[in-house]
């Protein structure tokens, strides 16, 4: 039994940390295709494997199709009404105005998160592999902290290999918004995002995907601090506190613990409105290491960074 799960964990780690670097070059080389079908026809003639194949087809479209902004300020009326007399036909109709979405974002190389979704599915569909489009919620700044939604505000996937669901987001992985603008840079975190991690940026409206991958609320998946994607990469853990909404005492101190954070590496810290950047009083006992930020104000932001990047995010009251 010792030897089975050892097997079963040592099969789990190379998944997780599997190179895609031929499979991402080969895919970089491909043209713009103006088609899904293209798209599949290709990637079916360069790889035999489903991870290759599902890899193929995230990494093209997070790197082809771009993120349509003036869409996500400004979105169109998406209601649909058509009529049907069976199931079947109701389904059938459906798939046909999803196809209708898929084939205007390869013919326009723009998409919000429903365009990035619902063309993986697509893809695999054409490829013969098991995925899914997943409807839920994710959090973006500290405003949203503490403010659980009742409509959903992000899509994203599930593909079925190795008989294991994993949960992927190309329109995550496609960039970022700067300043109003867009920003092409690929992320590989959101390939495959880890099990133990989807729930601090990802919280599925279905009951079975949140049972598939742990047990959390919608309101304690809204009370939690703003993880940054660099941060979730690393293997650095925040130990406390969990919560998003820190009380600021009589002291003005707040305090975060962490584990296998280098403390040799940049950290700067801001609250709303600071113009400039301030540097953490750091305690290191074994690997644990405490982060002090002096005259905290109430209800403001604690933005933290480290190798400048964003790192979390809380609200302070």
């Amino acid at each position: 039994m010792k030897q089975l799960l050892f097997f079963l964990l040592l099969f789990s780690i190379s998944t997780q940390s599997q190179d895609f670097s031929k499979v991402d070059e080969l895919v970089a080389s491909y043209p713009k295709f103006s088609t899904v079908e293209a798209l599949s026809n290709q990637i079916k003639k360069d790889f035999t494997t489903n991870e290759n194949k599902a890899r193929a087809a995230f990494y093209w479209l997070a790197n082809n199709i771009r993120y349509n902004l003036k869409e996500y300020y400004n979105p169109t009326q998406r209601s649909y009404n058509f009529r049907y007399t069976t199931e079947e036909e109701k389904q059938q109709k459906l798939q046909a105005l999803k196809d209708k979405l898929v084939a205007d974002a390869f013919k326009t190389k723009f998409g919000v998160c429903e365009e990035y979704a619902q063309a993986f599915k697509k893809v695999c569909d054409l490829l013969g592999i098991e995925a899914e489009v997943i409807k839920g919620n994710v959090r973006n700044v500290p405003q949203e902290i503490g403010k659980p939604e009742n409509t959903t505000n992000h899509a994203w996937n599930a593909v079925k290999l190795n008989q294991k669901w994993m949960i992927l987001d190309a329109t995550w992985a496609a960039g970022y918004e700067y300043n109003g603008r867009w920003v092409k840079k690929f992320d590989n975190y959101f390939y495959n995002i880890p099990k133990e991690k989807i729930f601090k940026t990802h919280y599925p409206k279905d009951t079975i995907w949140v049972l598939r991958f742990g047990r959390m609320s919608i309101e304690e998946f809204y009370n939690q601090p703003i993880y940054g994607h660099t941060f979730l990469s690393s293997k650095v853990e925040l130990v406390s506190p969990k919560k998003g909404i820190l009380t600021i005492n009589s002291s003005k101190e707040i305090k975060l613990k962490f584990k296998n954070l280098d403390t040799n590496s940049p950290i700067f810290y801001t609250f709303r409105g600071q113009k400039y950047a301030q540097k953490p009083a750091v305690l290191v006992e074994g690997k644990t290491s405490t982060l002090t930020f002096k005259n905290a104000p109430k209800n403001s932001y604690l933005n933290l960074f480290i190798n400048k990047e964003a790192a979390l995010q809380f609200k302070t009251k």
